[in-house]
Protein backbone atom coordinates (compact mmCIF):
# COMPACT_ATOMS: atom_id res chain seq x y z
CA UNK A 1 0.00 0.00 0.00
CA UNK A 2 1.27 3.49 -0.86
CA UNK A 3 1.92 5.59 2.25
CA UNK A 4 2.07 9.34 2.94
CA UNK A 5 4.24 11.34 5.33
CA UNK A 6 1.75 10.52 8.09
CA UNK A 7 3.62 7.19 8.21
CA UNK A 8 7.07 8.78 8.66
CA UNK A 9 8.76 10.46 11.62
CA UNK A 10 12.14 12.08 12.42
CA UNK A 11 13.74 12.47 15.85
CA UNK A 12 17.24 13.15 17.11
CA UNK A 13 19.49 13.01 20.16
CA UNK A 14 22.97 14.31 20.92
CA UNK A 15 25.85 11.83 21.05
CA UNK A 16 27.14 12.11 24.62
CA UNK A 17 29.59 9.24 24.06
CA UNK A 18 31.55 11.03 21.34
CA UNK A 19 31.35 11.45 17.58
CA UNK A 20 29.61 8.56 15.83
CA UNK A 21 28.82 6.75 19.08
CA UNK A 22 25.08 6.88 18.50
CA UNK A 23 22.78 8.29 21.12
CA UNK A 24 20.29 7.28 23.75
CA UNK A 25 17.31 7.22 21.46
CA UNK A 26 15.10 6.21 24.38
CA UNK A 27 14.89 9.95 25.16
CA UNK A 28 14.86 11.54 21.69
CA UNK A 29 14.21 15.19 20.93
CA UNK A 30 11.47 16.51 18.67
CA UNK A 31 12.72 19.19 16.26
CA UNK A 32 9.67 21.44 16.66
CA UNK A 33 6.18 21.87 15.21
CA UNK A 34 5.17 21.09 11.61
CA UNK A 35 8.44 19.23 10.96
CA UNK A 36 9.50 18.81 7.34
CA UNK A 37 12.47 16.90 5.95
CA UNK A 38 13.61 17.56 2.40
CA UNK A 39 16.50 16.36 0.28
CA UNK A 40 17.10 13.21 2.33
CA UNK A 41 19.98 11.55 0.54
CA UNK A 42 22.70 8.97 1.05
CA UNK A 43 25.39 8.26 -1.53
CA UNK A 44 28.53 6.14 -1.79
CA UNK A 45 30.27 8.34 -4.39
CA UNK A 46 30.41 5.64 -7.02
CA UNK A 47 33.18 6.08 -9.61
CA UNK A 48 32.58 4.36 -12.99
CA UNK A 49 35.78 3.11 -14.60
CA UNK A 50 36.32 2.53 -18.28
CA UNK A 51 38.94 0.43 -19.99
CA UNK A 52 40.89 0.40 -23.21
CA UNK A 53 39.42 -1.33 -26.22
CA UNK A 54 35.79 -1.17 -25.08
CA UNK A 55 33.16 1.61 -24.94
CA UNK A 56 31.50 0.03 -21.87
CA UNK A 57 32.04 0.69 -18.19
CA UNK A 58 34.40 -2.03 -17.00
CA UNK A 59 34.03 -1.74 -13.20
CA UNK A 60 33.12 0.53 -10.31
CA UNK A 61 35.07 2.03 -7.45
CA UNK A 62 33.44 3.65 -4.42
CA UNK A 63 34.40 6.71 -2.37
CA UNK A 64 33.29 8.10 0.97
CA UNK A 65 29.78 7.69 2.37
CA UNK A 66 27.78 10.91 2.57
CA UNK A 67 24.27 11.64 3.83
CA UNK A 68 22.30 14.84 4.14
CA UNK A 69 18.87 16.26 4.90
CA UNK A 70 17.34 19.71 5.34
CA UNK A 71 15.03 19.91 8.35
CA UNK A 72 12.49 22.74 8.56
CA UNK A 73 10.18 23.29 11.50
CA UNK A 74 8.29 25.88 13.52
CA UNK A 75 10.30 26.94 16.56
CA UNK A 76 8.97 25.54 19.83
CA UNK A 77 12.04 24.55 21.87
CA UNK A 78 15.67 25.76 22.16
CA UNK A 79 17.56 22.45 21.94
CA UNK A 80 18.82 23.02 18.39
CA UNK A 81 21.33 25.61 19.69
CA UNK A 82 23.40 22.71 21.05
CA UNK A 83 24.29 21.78 17.45
CA UNK A 84 25.68 25.27 16.74
CA UNK A 85 26.99 26.79 19.98
CA UNK A 86 28.59 24.07 22.07
CA UNK A 87 27.31 22.64 25.34
CA UNK A 88 24.76 24.55 27.41
CA UNK A 89 25.11 25.37 31.09
CA UNK A 90 21.85 24.58 32.89
CA UNK A 91 20.96 26.21 36.21
CA UNK A 92 17.96 26.11 38.57
CA UNK A 93 16.78 29.74 38.70
CA UNK A 94 13.38 29.63 40.40
CA UNK A 95 14.92 31.14 43.53
CA UNK A 96 13.62 28.50 45.88
CA UNK A 97 15.27 25.38 44.55
CA UNK A 98 11.88 23.99 43.69
CA UNK A 99 13.00 22.93 40.23
CA UNK A 100 10.21 24.70 38.38
CA UNK A 101 12.30 27.07 36.25
CA UNK A 102 15.71 26.50 34.68
CA UNK A 103 17.98 28.54 32.45
CA UNK A 104 20.11 27.03 29.68
CA UNK A 105 22.94 29.24 28.45
CA UNK A 106 25.05 28.95 25.30
CA UNK A 107 27.96 31.36 24.74
CA UNK A 108 30.09 31.63 21.60
CA UNK A 109 33.08 33.10 23.52
CA UNK A 110 35.63 30.27 24.03
CA UNK A 111 36.89 32.05 27.16
CA UNK A 112 33.43 31.52 28.64
CA UNK A 113 32.66 28.12 27.13
CA UNK A 114 35.60 26.11 25.78
CA UNK A 115 33.24 23.53 24.22
CA UNK A 116 32.51 26.03 21.44
CA UNK A 117 35.81 24.92 19.88
CA UNK A 118 34.25 21.52 19.19
CA UNK A 119 30.94 20.61 17.59
CA UNK A 120 28.21 18.48 19.11
CA UNK A 121 27.19 15.58 16.92
CA UNK A 122 23.79 13.91 16.80
CA UNK A 123 22.13 10.64 15.90
CA UNK A 124 18.93 10.78 13.87
CA UNK A 125 16.09 8.31 13.55
CA UNK A 126 13.94 8.24 10.44
CA UNK A 127 11.02 5.89 11.02
CA UNK A 128 9.17 4.53 7.99
CA UNK A 129 5.91 2.76 8.86
CA UNK A 130 5.41 1.32 5.37
CA UNK A 131 4.75 -2.15 3.98
CA UNK A 132 7.97 -3.46 5.52
CA UNK A 133 8.65 -1.08 8.39
CA UNK A 134 12.22 0.06 9.01
CA UNK A 135 14.39 2.70 10.67
CA UNK A 136 17.23 4.69 9.14
CA UNK A 137 19.74 5.73 11.80
CA UNK A 138 22.46 8.20 10.74
CA UNK A 139 25.19 8.80 13.37
CA UNK A 140 27.91 11.41 13.60
CA UNK A 141 25.44 14.00 12.28
CA UNK A 142 26.58 17.63 12.31
CA UNK A 143 24.94 20.97 11.49
CA UNK A 144 27.01 23.23 9.18
CA UNK A 145 24.30 25.89 8.89
CA UNK A 146 21.07 27.02 10.52
CA UNK A 147 18.66 29.78 9.61
CA UNK A 148 15.73 31.40 11.41
CA UNK A 149 13.07 33.44 9.65
CA UNK A 150 10.47 35.75 11.17
CA UNK A 151 7.80 37.72 9.34
CA UNK A 152 4.54 39.48 10.15
CA UNK A 153 1.62 37.10 10.58
CA UNK A 154 3.89 34.06 10.24
CA UNK A 155 5.28 31.38 12.49
CA UNK A 156 9.01 31.51 13.27
CA UNK A 157 10.67 28.92 11.06
CA UNK A 158 14.01 27.22 11.62
CA UNK A 159 15.93 25.37 8.90
CA UNK A 160 18.86 23.11 9.76
CA UNK A 161 21.17 21.61 7.16
CA UNK A 162 22.43 18.28 8.51
CA UNK A 163 25.18 16.05 7.10
CA UNK A 164 26.70 12.71 8.10
CA UNK A 165 29.04 10.01 6.86
CA UNK A 166 27.59 6.86 8.40
CA UNK A 167 24.16 5.31 8.75
CA UNK A 168 22.50 1.95 9.22
CA UNK A 169 19.08 0.41 8.65
CA UNK A 170 17.23 -1.33 11.45
CA UNK A 171 14.44 -3.63 10.33
CA UNK A 172 12.93 -3.64 13.84
CA UNK A 173 10.52 -0.72 13.75
CA UNK A 174 9.87 1.46 16.81
CA UNK A 175 7.24 4.14 17.27
CA UNK A 176 8.33 7.76 17.85
CA UNK A 177 9.18 8.45 21.46
CA UNK A 178 10.07 12.16 21.57
CA UNK A 179 8.47 14.21 24.34
CA UNK A 180 7.50 17.85 23.70
CA UNK A 181 8.91 20.52 26.00
CA UNK A 182 6.51 21.07 28.90
CA UNK A 183 4.00 23.72 27.93
CA UNK A 184 5.71 24.43 24.62
CA UNK A 185 4.04 26.67 22.08
CA UNK A 186 4.72 27.31 18.40
CA UNK A 187 6.39 30.72 18.34
CA UNK A 188 5.10 33.37 15.93
CA UNK A 189 5.98 36.99 15.22
CA UNK A 190 3.67 37.92 18.12
CA UNK A 191 6.16 36.29 20.52
CA UNK A 192 9.18 38.22 19.18
CA UNK A 193 10.81 41.47 20.28
CA UNK A 194 13.96 42.92 18.67
CA UNK A 195 16.18 45.54 20.33
CA UNK A 196 18.07 47.78 17.90
CA UNK A 197 21.88 47.72 18.16
CA UNK A 198 21.88 51.39 17.12
CA UNK A 199 19.66 52.88 19.81
CA UNK A 200 19.13 50.15 22.41
CA UNK A 201 15.37 50.60 21.93
CA UNK A 202 12.75 48.23 20.58
CA UNK A 203 12.41 48.11 16.80
CA UNK A 204 8.67 48.70 16.54
CA UNK A 205 8.23 48.51 12.78
CA UNK A 206 10.00 45.26 11.90
CA UNK A 207 8.51 43.54 8.86
CA UNK A 208 10.91 40.61 8.53
CA UNK A 209 13.99 39.34 10.36
CA UNK A 210 16.33 36.66 9.02
CA UNK A 211 19.17 35.13 11.01
CA UNK A 212 21.91 32.72 9.91
CA UNK A 213 24.12 30.86 12.39
CA UNK A 214 26.71 28.87 10.45
CA UNK A 215 29.45 26.67 11.89
CA UNK A 216 30.70 25.81 8.39
CA UNK A 217 31.54 22.44 9.95
CA UNK A 218 32.96 19.62 7.84
CA UNK A 219 33.16 15.87 8.28
CA UNK A 220 36.61 14.29 8.56
CA UNK A 221 37.48 11.08 6.71
CA UNK A 222 40.54 8.83 6.93
CA UNK A 223 42.27 6.20 4.83
CA UNK A 224 41.06 2.61 5.10
CA UNK A 225 37.37 3.36 5.73
CA UNK A 226 34.46 4.94 3.91
CA UNK A 227 32.66 6.38 6.92
CA UNK A 228 33.44 9.69 8.63
CA UNK A 229 35.61 9.58 11.75
CA UNK A 230 35.12 13.06 13.13
CA UNK A 231 34.17 16.66 12.39
CA UNK A 232 35.71 20.11 12.61
CA UNK A 233 34.07 23.50 12.97
CA UNK A 234 35.30 26.61 11.21
CA UNK A 235 34.65 30.33 11.79
CA UNK A 236 31.23 30.93 13.34
CA UNK A 237 29.25 33.19 11.03
CA UNK A 238 26.41 35.21 12.57
CA UNK A 239 24.72 37.08 9.75
CA UNK A 240 21.24 38.24 8.85
CA UNK A 241 18.88 40.82 7.43
CA UNK A 242 16.28 43.04 9.05
CA UNK A 243 13.52 44.90 7.21
CA UNK A 244 11.68 47.84 8.78
CA UNK A 245 9.43 50.62 7.58
CA UNK A 246 11.46 53.66 6.55
CA UNK A 247 11.17 56.56 9.01
CA UNK A 248 14.54 58.33 9.01
CA UNK A 249 18.14 58.02 7.82
CA UNK A 250 19.55 56.33 10.94
CA UNK A 251 20.06 52.91 9.39
CA UNK A 252 21.50 54.33 6.20
CA UNK A 253 23.97 56.46 8.14
CA UNK A 254 25.05 53.36 10.07
CA UNK A 255 26.24 51.85 6.79
CA UNK A 256 27.93 55.15 5.93
CA UNK A 257 29.72 55.02 9.30
CA UNK A 258 31.67 51.81 8.55
CA UNK A 259 31.91 50.82 12.22
CA UNK A 260 30.48 48.43 14.82
CA UNK A 261 27.19 49.37 16.46
CA UNK A 262 27.36 50.75 19.98
CA UNK A 263 24.63 48.50 21.41
CA UNK A 264 23.71 44.82 21.31
CA UNK A 265 21.19 43.31 18.93
CA UNK A 266 18.76 41.47 21.20
CA UNK A 267 16.08 39.05 19.96
CA UNK A 268 13.63 37.77 22.59
CA UNK A 269 11.02 35.09 22.01
CA UNK A 270 8.65 34.46 24.88
CA UNK A 271 5.25 33.17 25.86
CA UNK A 272 3.16 35.17 28.32
CA UNK A 273 4.30 34.77 31.94
CA UNK A 274 2.29 32.30 33.92
CA UNK A 275 0.02 33.73 36.63
CA UNK A 276 1.95 34.63 39.78
CA UNK A 277 5.39 34.23 38.17
CA UNK A 278 7.36 37.21 36.91
CA UNK A 279 9.74 35.05 34.84
CA UNK A 280 8.48 33.77 31.50
CA UNK A 281 8.30 29.99 31.72
CA UNK A 282 9.34 29.37 28.11
CA UNK A 283 11.57 32.01 26.58
CA UNK A 284 14.62 32.31 24.33
CA UNK A 285 16.81 35.41 24.44
CA UNK A 286 19.59 35.87 21.88
CA UNK A 287 22.06 38.71 22.51
CA UNK A 288 24.40 39.56 19.63
CA UNK A 289 27.36 41.89 20.14
CA UNK A 290 30.00 43.33 17.84
CA UNK A 291 27.40 43.92 15.13
CA UNK A 292 28.04 45.85 11.94
CA UNK A 293 25.68 46.78 9.11
CA UNK A 294 27.13 46.32 5.64
CA UNK A 295 24.33 46.90 3.11
CA UNK A 296 21.27 49.16 2.96
CA UNK A 297 18.62 48.98 0.27
CA UNK A 298 15.15 50.47 -0.07
CA UNK A 299 12.08 48.83 -1.61
CA UNK A 300 8.52 49.93 -2.22
CA UNK A 301 9.30 53.18 -4.03
CA UNK A 302 6.19 52.94 -6.16
CA UNK A 303 2.54 54.03 -5.88
CA UNK A 304 0.50 52.52 -3.03
CA UNK A 305 3.43 50.52 -1.60
CA UNK A 306 4.95 50.56 1.88
CA UNK A 307 8.51 51.92 1.77
CA UNK A 308 10.83 49.39 3.42
CA UNK A 309 14.52 49.62 4.27
CA UNK A 310 16.51 46.38 4.38
CA UNK A 311 19.84 46.06 6.18
CA UNK A 312 22.36 43.23 6.09
CA UNK A 313 24.36 42.72 9.28
CA UNK A 314 27.04 40.52 10.80
CA UNK A 315 27.93 40.01 14.46
CA UNK A 316 30.97 38.66 16.30
CA UNK A 317 29.46 37.08 19.40
CA UNK A 318 26.19 35.63 20.65
CA UNK A 319 24.84 34.52 24.01
CA UNK A 320 21.61 32.53 24.12
CA UNK A 321 19.62 32.07 27.33
CA UNK A 322 16.57 29.80 27.26
CA UNK A 323 14.20 29.48 30.21
CA UNK A 324 11.84 26.54 30.64
CA UNK A 325 10.88 23.76 33.03
CA UNK A 326 13.46 21.20 31.84
CA UNK A 327 16.44 20.72 34.15
CA UNK A 328 18.78 19.87 31.25
CA UNK A 329 18.84 19.11 27.57
CA UNK A 330 17.26 15.66 27.02
CA UNK A 331 19.90 12.92 26.72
Amino acid sequence: MTKSASSVYVEYAYETGGFGSGANLNTPIIFGKEVKGSGLEFKNNQIPLGQLYTPEIESYAYGKDEGKVSMEYVLSNPWFFESILGTATSVDIDGAGAGTLYSHTWDSDPNVDSTIRDINSMALTFGFNVNNNFLRIPVGVICPSLSMKMALNETIKVTQELIWGEETVNQTFANPDGTPLAGEIPYTFVNAEIISPLTGNTLATVQTFDLNMNTNAELVYEFNQSTSTGAIRKILELTGKVSITLSDSTMLEEVYGRAESANDLVVTLTNLPETGNTDPQRSIKMTFSGCSFSTHNTTGIEPSELVIENMDFQCKHVTVVAKNQESAIPT
